[in-house]
């Protein structure tokens, strides 16, 4: 027989059980606001970690939300899901469509584009084969129903997109892959790699969320047919907007 103190939850689930029992009730559906840390932590007469961590049980059930300087909120944003392989696919930038379509499904989408010539990091020269010379960098922040979720920066080699609309901010039906493809360079494989951490001071600003939110941290490199680096492309994703979905033939 198990020992009764043995069986007994740790607090944090049981204020994770209340929270959600009031949120099911519709305790906070006014304004959609939780009370705060510290209020939480006096009216349950408990330690701010042990908060926290409650906090994050209901946050990992996709109940609330932290908003950067606003507080903790009931979720109301759907995660994006973000299939790499249909996304990139040719069949679906090759026919002129956004690969951002594939992921919001006819959700609305703004974006901040700044684009200009550079001199590129040591690493991404490396990558892209072109130390010493200058590129092309494209940096975006994608918003959609006016939540920020993505910072990306890419960078495209000036040999390759010098005279393309590569360069300006609006690349025109198919994206940049449309363009590099027009110019006998079009993606012909790809490498992302993935690590989630939490974001910096710079990142939690610019995506709007806490600095305990974690991030996606995606990096990108696009090869044309003869495996050329034609593309470097940084992605940093609010990991609270996202799922990320596989789907590939075995």
């Amino acid at each position: 027989m198990k020992d009764p103190a043995q069986s007994k939850k740790p607090r944090y689930v049981e204020i994770a059980d209340e929270l959600r029992a009031r949120i099911e009730a519709g305790n906070y559906a006014a304004n959609g606001k939780l009370p705060s840390e510290r209020a939480l932590t006096e009216e349950f007469e408990t330690a701010r970690n042990t908060v926290r961590d409650a906090l994050q049980i209901l946050r990992g059930e996709d109940l609330i939300e932290s908003r950067g300087g606003s507080g903790v909120f009931l979720r109301t944003f759907s995660r994006i899901g973000r299939d790499a392989v249909e996304r990139l696919s040719r069949r679906h930038w090759g026919a002129g469509r956004a690969v951002w379509d594939s992921d919001l499904h006819g959700r609305d989408r703004q974006e901040n584009v700044e684009v200009e010539k550079v001199d590129p990091p040591e690493g991404i020269a490396g990558t892209l084969g072109v130390k010493g010379q200058k590129v092309w960098r494209r940096s975006r922040v994608y918003r959609s129903e006016k939540r920020p979720i993505q910072q990306s920066t890419a960078w495209y080699p000036a040999d390759l997109a010098e005279g393309t609309a590569i360069t300006e901010p609006n690349t025109g039906p198919g994206g940049v892959y449309a363009r590099l493809d027009e110019i006998g360079h079009g993606p012909a494989r790809y490498r992302e790699e993935i690590k989630v951490r939490l974001p910096l001071s710079s990142e939690s600003k610019t995506l709007g969320i806490t600095m305990s939110t974690p991030v996606i941290f995606i990096v990108r490199t696009a090869y044309d047919a003869d495996d050329r680096p034609v593309e470097v492309n940084e992605m940093m994703l609010d990991a609270d907007s996202y799922r990320l979905v596989y789907t590939f033939p075995s």
